[in-house]
């Protein structure tokens, strides 16, 4: 099942891309310029963005 993680520099941690592809069939891995562990609160336009393009690219 393709996988999307999006990555916010202010959450207290995160999975290395390599450890997630491990486990998950990762089809977009993001680093956001800015958030945290809240990110749908915090950044909600760039959390938003990045799932559009997710599906986008599962059309």
């Amino acid at each position: 099942m393709p996988t999307a993680v999006a990555v916010f520099p202010a959450d207290l941690t995160w999975p290395p891309r390599s450890w997630a592809e491990r486990t998950y069939n990762i089809t977009r891995y993001t680093l956001m310029p800015r958030g945290g562990h809240f990110a749908a609160h915090e950044e909600p336009g760039l959390l938003a963005d990045d799932i559009t393009e997710f599906f986008r690219q599962l059309r």
